[in-house]
């Protein structure tokens, strides 16, 4: 049977691949705010599944397995939810857009499975990132999100996401350590603290800033890996 040849990191990678759907399924029935905070669990489960890949070892299909789960969750999941909330009055504009954006997802993932993975950066903007952008975008105050500016960031990550520009792989304890306090506290406020939801997300938000214009900075590595 199939089942026998998963191993743990490919249990993440499924539940990846499952928040991605609960995040689908939780936008088409108007829970536009949980369906964003499933985003933001299936990137962690994204995170783990290649952290216990390299400690573990991965199977010989995990691989695969990863990016059919990043195509759901962080392509078809955000591009799904953001139609369901703008489609009813701009149907075609969002239309088109959420298919670019989910065409250049798709494209990002396959040139990755193209790449040496021993490569110290990321080719383009990995798709993990982008939905993360756009949820984070969507979770900070209401007043703050505009059509149009839902739009450009989407047209922006798309076009990032099948550039060349080189973005830092976070591997580090300390980054990857810094980086789960920024995932969590949004998370854990949507369920515990609502009201610092878009404070959290806020925050979230412009640091994802200063990731996407990293190929510009050139930040040294020593500042994301150990």
């Amino acid at each position: 049977m199939m089942f026998k040849l998963l191993r743990l990191p490919d249990m993440m990678t499924l539940g990846n691949a499952l928040f991605g759907m609960m995040a689908i399924f939780s936008a088409c029935s108007g829970y536009d705010e949980l369906a964003f905070i499933l985003i933001l669990f299936a990137a962690i489960a994204d995170g783990m599944d290649g952290f216990l890949a390299r400690k573990l070892g991965s199977s010989d299909i995990g691989e695969y397995l990863d990016s059919l789960a990043d195509g759901i969750s962080f392509g078809v999941a955000p591009a799904c939810a953001l139609y369901f909330i703008y489609g009813y009055s701009h149907p075609y504009l969002m239309a088109a857009v959420a298919c670019f954006y989910l065409f250049c997802g798709i494209l990002r993932l396959a040139r990755f499975n193209t790449k040496q993975k021993s490569i110290p950066d990321f080719e383009g903007l990995p798709i993990t990132a982008a939905a993360v952008v756009i949820s984070s975008y969507l979770l900070i105050a209401e007043c703050y999100v505009y059509f149009y500016g839902v739009i450009a960031i989407m047209v922006l990550l798309s076009f990032l996401m099948v550039s060349e520009y080189p973005y830092p792989k976070l591997r580090g304890s300390k980054a990857m350590g810094f980086v789960s306090i920024v995932f969590a506290l949004p998370i854990m406020s949507y369920f515990v603290f609502p009201a610092y939801l878009s404070i959290f997300s806020t925050v979230m938000f412009l640091l994802l800033l200063l990731y996407l214009e990293s190929p510009l900075m050139k930040v040294p590595r020593k500042y994301y890996e150990d």
